[in-house]
């Protein structure tokens, strides 16, 4: 089918992908016009305005004049190849009007997708922006997919630092956030506290309530946990109803302020399945960094800390809760 042919049966059909038509005169501009008016075209006569119209309109392929009022069509291409702003990518098409030029070399110059001589126009410009246009829906799909991948792993990422059961951050990413958080407070002398949290009676209460519900229990604790700290605040669970707290930037007084905060909230619910639920009591463990510290502290000393003030918590008189039936 012939080019004239190709564009009169293309416009009785939806019109194809949009084209914004940079000529270097009214009269390419009416050629290239004629040829693609089976898309949907807007047009510019200058380099100045074709910029301010990618923007506007968006186009999906750019049929670009080698020779334009001002400046060039190569420029204007490298220019659009260039800008790493862009929001998308475009399919560019750069029509050589000096018979001598290198193609070649002329598209290797200008960063454009094909090169087409202005002679040629007449026969496959239709043709040539068609091409273009599946080459950019090509391209569009892989970088869907790349992207797809990358969320994915990014996912997949996640995942591996997560607790099975409650989704909030395993032992492992807690151990090397650990370090990074303590080095931080070192290196910018800002105090850092960590808070062991633990369910009293979890080893019971799984014998006696089974494997289901301290799995909904734990899950209902840690959900409660999120929304209980802030959002600097790292929130792990290392094994059985133990959970671990990172808090930068926290003194002594702002671990007793959240401590309180997490017994008030947990004291006032009960926990488990829907048709089966329990009150539970919470042990607390806490160590603080403080910057200026006379004695250098580590972190095998602050994770220690932290166990010792657990072990004396856990000592305190029980408060009386209900019976497990």
């Amino acid at each position: 089918m012939k080019s004239d042919d190709w564009a009169q049966h293309m416009t009785t059909k939806t019109k194809l992908g949009k084209v914004l038509i940079v000529a270097g005169s009214a009269e390419s501009l009416m050629i290239y016009e004629t040829q693609l008016s089976a898309f949907h075209t807007e047009t510019s006569l200058t380099a100045e305005t074709a910029m301010d119209r990618i923007d506007d309109f968006e186009p999906d392929v750019l049929i670009i004049d080698d020779k334009l009022p001002g400046t060039n069509g190569t420029e204007l291409a490298q220019w659009i190849r260039g800008d790493q702003a862009a929001p998308h990518y475009y399919s560019i098409m750069l029509i050589a009007q000096t018979k001598t030029k290198d193609l070649h070399e002329l598209q290797l110059e200008s960063g454009a997708d094909t090169v087409c001589r202005f002679e040629h126009v007449r026969y496959d410009l239709s043709q040539r922006v068609e091409l273009l246009l599946r080459f950019k829906a090509s391209q569009d799909r892989a970088n869907a997919l790349i992207l797809k991948l990358s969320q994915s792993k990014e996912k997949m990422r996640e995942l591996e630092d997560q607790d099975s059961i409650t989704r909030l951050y395993n032992l492992s990413y807690i151990n090397s956030r650990l370090e990074k958080e303590f080095r931080h407070a070192e290196r910018f002398d800002l105090p850092f506290s960590l808070m062991i949290m633990v369910i009293e009676g979890f080893r019971e209460i799984s014998h006696i309530k089974g494997a289901n519900f301290c799995i909904k229990m734990l899950q209902q604790l840690g959900n409660e946990l999120i929304h209980l700290t802030r959002a600097d605040d790292v929130v792990g669970r290392s094994w059985g109803g133990e959970f671990l707290m990172l808090l930068p930037e926290t003194k002594p007084e702002g671990t007793i302020n959240l401590r309180n905060r997490i017994e008030n909230y947990v004291n006032q619910h009960v926990y488990g399945l829907d048709h089966d639920r329990i009150p539970i009591q919470l042990s607390f463990g806490v160590s603080t960094y403080l910057p200026g510290q006379a004695e250098k502290v580590s972190i095998q000393q602050l994770l220690l800390s932290a166990e010792d003030d657990l072990l004396r918590d856990q000592k305190k008189p029980l408060v009386a809760v209900k019976a497990l039936p």
